[in-house]
């Protein structure tokens, strides 16, 4: 009674939890302000800056092969200006924050949560540009410097753009249908006590073997490589999709049914309208470890028979011992899982809104 008293009502007189989210936000704000650290962010400031007059000012080591010698130098001048951007906009920011209004409490927001992160990094920065191109404490050719990785960024653009395209196609594909399948077959068995019978003992002992085992079988059943690139990122997808939404199925409260068909749901509102909604976060966990197990399988699939994409490209620049280019196809990767992964999560966030306060991810 207590708890239902403290939830706020809407002008029409209905209760809500988002409202009572807003209230606790407000108030989270005023018992803990955002602070932002002026030490921190000055040293990051400063630091970043001095990466850049390193990078301009310490002449390069004398140990560096031509061939590298050539790549930074080129990448100098850029090296060097992203440097003095990521200070300046820092700085900018830093000044922003001391104002008011909504601008300046997102800077203060940004700097307070990431001021050890722009210290952090330039320290890393300063260190790398050190041991590598000014040094060769860390020696060519299995580290390189950041202006040589910049430098196959820019010279490899094209096939770089080309291999993208081609592995975000392979992926998109694969992933759909291991959704798809994974969304269908969880659904029978989380509702099919007898489909369960059949299906979760194989699930249990065909779902966690590695994709790696299956590469040589299914490159032989495939009529081509590229279907059988599909099925291998399928098969990765579907087995934590069936798995968690078989988890979400059979984790709905028997009282949700009881009222639905006290109301006159059939089978398929209690499916759709029922299961479904309630299984969501089970659903979004497994599509969150799918993503990650299908990246794997990608550069797997692309390794072994796909001629195209980022895993042929790492592979390609391997082959060669062209370690720069490899570590500039490695950074496209990540900043391609990254802003996967954080579509996913703003997407789960958009979904599951109404729970945005129960659960943390």
């Amino acid at each position: 009674m207590a708890v239902a008293s403290s939830v706020p009502r809407l002008a029409d007189g209905t209760r809500t939890v988002q409202g009572a989210a807003r209230i606790h936000a407000a108030l989270e704000k005023v018992t803990h302000p955002v602070r932002v650290n002026p030490v921190l962010v000055a040293a990051g400031v400063l630091t970043w800056a001095g990466f850049s007059v390193i990078v301009l000012a310490v002449p390069d080591s004398a140990r560096l092969p031509p061939r590298e010698l050539v790549s930074v130098r080129d990448a100098t001048p850029f090296t060097a200006g992203v440097g003095f951007v990521v200070a300046s906009v820092a700085a900018l920011a830093w000044v922003v924050s001391a104002g008011h209004g909504r601008l300046g409490a997102r800077a203060a927001a940004r700097l307070s949560g990431g001021g050890a992160w722009l210290f952090g990094s330039a320290l890393w920065a300063v260190f790398w540009q050190l041991s590598t191109a000014k040094s060769q404490l860390l020696s060519t050719p299995y580290f390189a410097s950041p202006q040589a990785i910049l430098d196959h960024l820019w010279t490899d653009r094209g096939i770089l753009a080309e291999s993208l395209g081609n592995s975000l196609k392979l992926l998109a594909a694969g992933f759909f249908l291991g959704l798809v399948a994974g969304l269908a077959t969880g659904l029978v068995i989380g509702w099919s006590q007898v489909a369960n019978y059949w299906v979760h003992p194989v699930l249990m002992f065909l779902g966690p073997v590695p994709t790696l085992a299956w590469v040589p079988v299914i490159f032989v059943l495939f009529p081509s490589a590229y279907t059988g690139a599909v099925f291998l990122i399928a098969v990765s997808v579907w087995f934590p999709i069936t798995v968690l939404t078989r988890a979400g199925i059979l984790s709905v409260p028997r009282s949700y049914y009881d009222v639905t068909q006290t109301l006159g749901a059939d089978r398929w509102f209690l499916l759709l309208r029922v299961s479904l909604p309630a299984a969501l976060p089970s659903i979004l966990t497994g599509a969150f470890m799918a993503l990650g197990a299908s990246f794997v399988s990608l550069t797997v699939a692309e390794n072994f028979g796909v001629n195209s994409g980022l895993g042929w490209y790492l592979n390609w620049q391997k082959g060669w011992g062209d370690f720069p280019g490899l570590y500039a196809g490695i950074v496209v990767l990540v900043l391609v899982c990254g802003i996967l992964l954080s579509l996913l999560l703003r997407l789960r966030g958009w979904a599951l809104r109404w729970e945005r306060e129960l659960t943390r991810w």
